[in-house]
């Protein structure tokens, strides 16, 4: 079954973008009369039809229409400081999106790398990766803000911020192991490459996250955030 996105799927006619239509009519081959299943990132799977296999500009005819629920008994929201190499948090949240998250934010700390984030480019690459996984909700992409921004933002539930200086502090698993099934919300703060310095992290803490430790390696800033994102997988899913 190949995807397609639209966001608008209250009519009964529609027509692909551009980009959509050359992908089903060109590359996949389509014809009229072909059935095309459609998802609007918000739950809703459609059923359609082939009305006129334009290569530009394809109609369809909308037969069906499912709401999904979400599958997940968790709300993940991961707070991540970009990379320099964009490359490298275009790969999180590809593969995030792909695994199952709700929602991902980018922060601006003292020893960031990047002060800029394409949020377009990060839309594109969150709609492919829902259609290619097949899923049927996107992420909630924030733009880029200041640390402190974040914090003030924070809403309520099980909120961790992964620090790589506290030897001492309890592994991100042990807290989610013994974190009762009812907390619904989960936020994990994930520094830059120069980690969180000392008064950024008391900074969190006053705000109610919590310091944890992802284990013994030190872990690059998009391999820290996918780990953070399996984690709560692995163990909330269990």
């Amino acid at each position: 079954m190949h995807l397609f996105y639209q966001p608008d799927l209250s009519v009964d006619e529609l027509f692909l973008n551009e980009e959509e239509s050359k992908h089903c009519i060109r590359v996949l081959r389509m014809k009229k009369g072909d059935e095309v299943h459609l998802a609007d990132g918000k739950g809703i799977h459609a059923i359609a039809n082939i009305k006129d296999d334009h290569p530009k500009k394809c109609l369809l005819k909308l037969q069906s229409r499912t709401q999904h629920a979400l599958s997940r008994n968790y709300y993940l929201h991961i707070i991540v400081a970009p990379t320099k190499n964009i490359d490298r948090m275009e790969w999180f949240i590809e593969k995030a999106t792909e695994a199952g998250i709700d929602e991902i934010s980018f922060i601006e700390t003292e020893n960031s790398e990047r002060a800029k984030v394409n949020m377009d480019r990060c839309e594109k690459i969150t709609i492919s990766a829902m259609k290619q996984s097949k899923q049927w909700f996107l992420p909630k992409i924030n733009p880029l803000q200041k640390l402190s921004s974040a914090l003030q933002n924070h809403q309520s539930g099980n909120a961790y911020i992964a620090w790589c200086e506290t030897a001492a502090t309890s592994l991100l698993s042990q807290k989610l192991l013994t974190t009762t099934s009812a907390i619904q919300r989960i936020t994990i703060l994930i520094g830059p490459e120069g980690d969180f310095t000392p008064t950024e992290v008391t900074q969190a803490t006053q705000a109610g996250f919590q310091p944890v430790s992802l284990g013994n390696s030190i872990l690059r800033t998009e391999t820290a955030a996918i780990f953070a994102c399996m984690s709560v997988k692995a163990i909330r899913s269990s």
